[in-house]
């Protein structure tokens, strides 16, 4: 219903009031649930990190490190966007609301650091380490250009076999830089 109304109106013409009362809630269970009415938007990509880190701590050790980044992020992706309706419509809120871009890079610091985490797990290097970051740096880079080229109003059947399709040359290459086999 949040989702709706900002696209209707525009993410800063909506308030948190016109909000709680298209919902019937109150303004306490809004911020209890959401925090902030940026939480609004963000909770659902939260919930996909959690997604993510859980999918590449049970990822199988013969799988190689990109290749089970590649697999869990359109495996959380593809659960977040079936998941919800407007999963995908909070993006054209994010690329269109400067407002909303503000707290962006602490989402987007979270998505990298869970793919990170895992590439550093499986080296035994740090998370924080620069190849590891760079690498998750690129799996974003891609993420974001198909979350953009969505925006054209592709179906979630094209997103997530887009997603899927763009990541493998990019996990194919750095992948390289992640074996243990010598």
């Amino acid at each position: 219903m949040a989702i709706d109304l900002m696209r209707r109106h525009g993410y800063d013409a909506v308030s948190v009031d016109a909000i709680v009362e298209a919902a019937g809630i109150g303004r306490t269970t809004f911020f209890r649930y959401f925090g902030t009415k940026p939480g609004v938007i963000w909770y659902a990509f939260d919930d996909t990190i959690a997604r993510l880190e859980a999918e590449l701590r049970e990822a199988p050790g013969d799988l190689g490190a990109m290749e089970a980044v590649r697999r869990a992020v359109v495996s959380s992706t593809r659960s977040a966007v079936y998941g919800s309706d407007v999963w995908l419509e909070r993006f054209d809120l994010l690329d269109s609301s400067p407002s909303l871009r503000v707290g962006a890079s602490e989402h987007w610091e979270l998505w990298k650091r869970a793919i990170a985490g895992h590439l550093a797990r499986h080296t035994g290097g740090s998370a924080t380490d620069a190849t590891p970051m760079a690498a998750a740096g690129a799996c974003q880079g891609v993420f974001v250009a198909e979350l953009r080229g969505r925006l054209s109003g592709d179906g979630r059947d094209a997103f997530v076999e887009r997603l899927d399709r763009s990541l493998a040359p990019v996990t194919g290459v750095l992948d390289q830089l992640f074996r243990t086999d010598g």
